[in-house]
């Protein structure tokens, strides 16, 4: 007799609208909208063209040439040993070699040798500076031999920045490093590496890659370059409504399906959700809501191949019962299981 009551109570539309809902019904959304276009997905040809596409960026070109050369440059510190045996030369010293320095390369690249004077050595090899300065040293004695070494030198580096593992300076002291060894070099992204944009900013220009045009467009990285890693806020969807876990995902793979998206929020809640009302609501011009019915075994592959894209919205309905039954308890001071467990302990 309560339940009849509370259902001619709830029909009569007196507190009907008090009822709580967690979301819009299955009808109100298949009813269609000005605001959307409603796509029933039952066949491939119902499926969206394709996931979201990563493109390449422009390679930034090249200002100061390769970020590494073992050719001298300012600050680099040399060592210049002199061997001469003839013993009326200024450079003999018995038993052992003139040595001059170690002693850093000025920015103009001229340096000044005892008894031999001053000569330009920088972007030479260590090879080519031991011949010329050897030139310059017969004129003295010509039986001088002579050899440059590099003691130090003062490291040329690029900065990687934001949400890398070991983000700071990296030194470019290994000939032809690119792109993808320097964020190797800072540990990598935190996390995945297409849920993050690069940003290689060089000569006060910014050039943006996705993660598919930064890994496949590696390019020589040059004194100065600064990295910026950080996530690309656009690949990550929602899960909500009957679920087990309502929840914000990040792509769990590079072009995840609602397959993956549904197994994110852990699954249906098999209590309470409506399997035939799964919706993908989409941001576009139109609006689009995908509707797929998972009674449908026919449905179910093509959930394995429906692409979700970033800020997409998955959203399943609720069971009629479900709803049914917080009406009936938000009416009647107990529920129907508890009236029924009731009853049975009053006739035992």
């Amino acid at each position: 007799m309560g339940l009849a009551l509370a259902t001619a109570f709830c029909f009569s539309g007196v507190s009907c609208s008090l009822i709580s809902e967690t979301g819009p019904l299955k009808d109100s959304i298949t009813g269609g909208s000005d605001g959307y276009q409603l796509i029933e997905v039952r066949s491939r040809a119902d499926l969206p063209s394709q996931n979201r596409v990563y493109k390449a960026a422009k390679v930034p070109p090249s200002i100061k040439g390769q970020g590494y050369s073992d050719r001298i440059r300012a600050r680099d510190s040399l060592t210049f040993v002199i061997t001469d045996l003839a013993e009326q030369s200024p450079f003999f010293s018995k038993g052992s070699s003139f040595l001059f320095g170690p002693l850093e390369t000025p920015e103009d690249g001229r340096v000044n040798i005892p008894y031999v004077g001053e000569i330009q050595i920088i972007d030479q090899t260590l090879s080519e500076a031991s011949a010329t300065v050897e030139e310059r040293t017969k004129l003295v004695s010509n039986t001088a031999q002579v050899s440059v070494t590099r003691k130090d030198r003062f490291p040329r580096t690029a900065n990687v920045v934001g949400e890398v593992r070991k983000p700071g300076p990296i030194p470019l002291e290994q000939s032809g490093l690119t792109s993808l060894d320097l964020l190797a070099a800072a540990g990598g992204p935190e996390k995945a590496d297409y849920l993050f944009n690069y940003n290689l900013r060089r000569g006060g220009v910014d050039y943006l890659f996705d993660y598919e045009g930064f890994r496949k467009n590696p390019f020589v990285i040059e004194e100065g370059d600064l990295l910026t890693v950080t996530t690309d806020v656009s690949n990550r969807f929602h899960v909500m409504g009957a679920i087990n876990r309502p929840v914000t995902v990040e792509f769990p793979v590079p072009n995840p399906t609602l397959a993956d998206a549904i197994g994110a929020a852990t699954g249906l809640d098999e209590k309470r959700s409506d399997p035939s009302g799964v919706f993908v609501f989409r941001k576009g011009e139109p609006d689009l809501v995908f509707t797929f019915d998972m009674k449908n075994p026919a449905v179910l592959p093509l959930m394995q191949r429906f692409p979700m894209r970033g800020e997409d919205i998955v959203y399943i309905t609720e069971a009629p019962l479900t709803r049914w039954n917080r009406m009936i308890t938000q009416i009647l001071p107990i529920t129907v299981s508890q009236a029924a467990g009731t009853a049975v302990r009053y006739v035992n």
